[in-house]
This record gives structure tokens, sequence and C-alpha cells, in this order.
């Protein structure tokens, strides 16, 4: 009986998790934290070969300005996430201004629909900042 009891637990606690991170899937508005103004949107999928999750340009703004430039739809920000624990993890985020890539680590916030980016210069997520978005 215990047994049975641990397996729907841990069947449960899977789909729940699993929920998780379907609901990081799709597109979200980025916010600058600096400004509180939208850069743009970028969508969240998985690859159905590797399984790995990325983050992709689809809309580019400048001061509320949608900008039809087409180099900045579809680069690829977000590269090699794994799915941990209900969150994406290990993968690095590209940031295009600078030039730089980062360790990151993405979360769904339930409680206000929003999606919590960490990005760090560390693997540990110690030295960075943290930014989030909106549906």
């Amino acid at each position: 009986m215990k047994k049975l009891l641990l397996t729907i637990l841990f069947f449960a606690m899977a789909l729940i998790v699993n929920a998780q991170v379907e609901k990081i899937l799709g597109e979200w508005r980025t916010v600058d934290d600096r400004t509180g103004e939208t850069k743009g949107i970028v969508e969240f999928y998985q690859d159905s070969i590797s399984g790995l999750y990325y983050g992709r340009t689809t809309h580019v703004y400048d001061k509320g300005v949608e900008l039809f430039e087409p180099q900045y739809i579809g680069l690829i920000l977000f590269k090699d996430f794994k799915e941990d624990d209900g969150m994406l993890k290990g993968g690095t985020i590209w940031e295009p201004h600078e030039n730089k890539t980062y360790h990151g680590r993405l979360s769904y916030n339930a409680k206000d629909n929003t999606l919590i980016i960490r990005g760090s210069i560390d693997r540990f997520g110690w030295l960075g900042r943290t930014q989030i978005w909106v549906k």
C-alpha cells in the first residue's frame, strides 16, 4: 500500500512540475528593469529533437514603436535550457546590446503570472541580476 501511495505521489509531483514548465512556454513581453519600458516579445519553445528549451525574439520595440528590421527578429537569446524541478536551468542568455553571454535560470511565478529570469556570470546565480517579464 505504501508503495502504491508513493508511486501516485511521485507521478502527481511530476505532473505539477511539468505544468510549471509548460506555463513558461509561449510569448512573454520583455520589460526593461531600469525604465519599465517594453523592449520586445520573446517566444519560449522546446526543440522537438533535442528536448532542450530556447527563446527567440518575435517583436522588437524602441521607445514604444515596433521595429520591423529582419535582423532583430528570430534572434536566439535563450539557449540550451533543461527542465529541472519546475524551472528551466543550465542554459545561456545572450545580451545582444552588450554582446555578452550569461548563465540563466527561468521560473514561473503562478501568483502573479510572471516569468522570473535570472542571469548571472557564475553558474550558481550569485553574481547577476533578475528581470520579471509578463505575458
